[in-house]
């Protein structure tokens, strides 16, 4: 077999927790009361001449950068793969379990269940490292518009709102009229296919700039995201395995959730497997690499937005929710003033995977895209840390929920220092 024969494995494992844990995705915890769709780790090994990459992907809020680094450390001891080629991207699901205290909430993870992380998660990276083969590899796209808006609109003040707070929207003695939405929405749906040299399919990579938050309710769900799997092994056979990382979506929503959650998921399942249908074949060596880079940055001043911001949301008709944010102002004035969160890079031949470890609202993935000298680059957020709110700087001035003190805990200065070393590494990977 030639070294410079691409050879890739997948693997998967069930993190599903206990019922009866407080679950994640909205201001107040709620009580998990069952499972819809269990949660699992899903992760793809690639390697070539001598290099070797994990891209795991996990039906998780997200991980915060302690615990993502033992996961890590667990995985490169099992497999030998370096802990700067793994990168644990979080779905960031609002139908899982918290994973970290104070976002919005204290006294809500379960500790036992979160010791069991380390072990179940490297177990899907073990998986799929004793598992490659030689592959090759077919990329396709689907513009995807339907079904997903930017979830900030711009008010008569110049200020935001977001758009799952229609009593305040539709209220005109307070706002008048909406002047178009805050940002853009990335539609680029990438499916990345995986063949065996007989034709059959291995398995799937797919990212998508769109929050996981279709559903919510109290039982355990993965969301859209298993959909799409259901989908793919439905048209490729019953043991290929999907492998998601969310792109840029901090302020992506779907338009479609709640009960009716899985009539848009199956919408964007179609397209997954329409884009993996068209995927083209990547002729010629397949270059395989990847880099980490911990940055420094600096803390949110947590004095630095105006006292009439939380009130001014009125969240769900309830006021702004100080009771919440004020609490969460008073826990950023305690962190340290500045910390260090982790920027990874990956490449499989001409795609590459940029990481961020925060929400990153859209604007800053299509600049990482625009920037990027890769003829595919795809941007997966939430990786290796979970390190909130990543908004622009305009959005800092128009005081949108994503950009309060608390949501937002890394300063402007920092945010675009993630974005630009982003970029640094990517640009590495292709000077290579």
């Amino acid at each position: 077999m030639s070294d410079s024969q691409l050879r890739v494995g997948f693997g998967e494992s069930d993190i599903n927790p206990p019922h009866g844990l407080y679950m994640c995705g909205s201001l107040d915890p709620r009580k998990n009361e069952g499972t819809t769709d269990p949660l699992q780790s899903h992760a793809l090994v690639a390697e070539n001449n001598g290099r070797r990459i994990a891209i795991v992907g996990v039906d998780l809020i997200g991980l915060p950068k302690e615990l993502a680094d033992t996961i890590i450390a667990e995985a490169a001891r099992r497999t030998g793969i370096p802990t700067h080629a793994i990168m644990i991207s979080c779905s960031h699901t609002h139908s899982g379990p918290y994973t970290a205290e104070n976002v919005y909430s204290s006294d809500v993870i379960d500790g036992d269940y979160l010791s069991t992380l380390p072990d179940r998660i490297a177990a899907s990276v073990e998986q799929a490292a004793g598992q490659v083969e030689p592959a090759s590899m077919h990329i396709g796209r689907s513009l995807v518009h339907h079904g997903i808006h930017n979830r900030r609109v711009i008010c008569p003040d110049g200020k935001v709102m977001n758009t799952w707070m229609p009593q305040a929207l539709n209220d005109l003695d307070l706002i008048p009229q909406v002047y178009g939405t805050a940002g853009p929405v990335d539609p680029e749906l990438w499916v990345v296919r995986f063949d065996r040299l007989d034709g059959s399919t291995l398995g799937v990579f797919y990212n998508y700039s769109l929050h996981t938050n279709s559903k919510s309710g109290t039982t355990w769900s993965a969301d859209y995201p298993c959909v799409v799997a259901e989908f793919m092994r439905e048209e490729y056979g019953p043991e290929v395995i999907s492998v998601y990382t969310p792109g840029a979506c901090a302020d992506i929503n779907v338009t479609i959730g709640g009960e009716r959650w899985r009539e848009g998921a199956t919408y964007f399942a179609e397209q997954a497997v329409d884009a993996a249908r068209r995927a083209i074949p990547i002729k010629g060596a397949i270059a395989v690499s990847a880099i980490r880079r911990d940055i420094t940055v600096p803390r949110r001043d947590p004095a630095d937005h105006s006292s009439e911001a939380i009130g001014r949301l009125n969240w769900g008709g309830a006021g702004g929710r100080a009771d919440v944010f004020d609490r969460q102002a008073a826990l950023v004035a305690s962190l340290p003033e500045q910390w260090d969160v982790p920027v990874n890079a990956a490449r499989i031949g001409p795609l590459a995977i940029a990481s961020n470890p925060g929400e990153l609202f859209v604007e800053h993935g299509l600049s990482i895209k625009r920037r990027s000298p890769f003829p595919y680059t795809v941007v997966a957020e939430l990786t290796n840390d979970l390190a909130m709110y990543l908004p622009t700087e305009a959005a800092f001035r128009q005081e949108g929920y994503e950009a309060l003190v608390g949501p937002n805990r890394i300063a402007l200065e920092g945010v675009e220092r993630i974005v630009d070393t982003a970029v640094e590494l990517a640009e590495a990977l292709w000077n290579e």
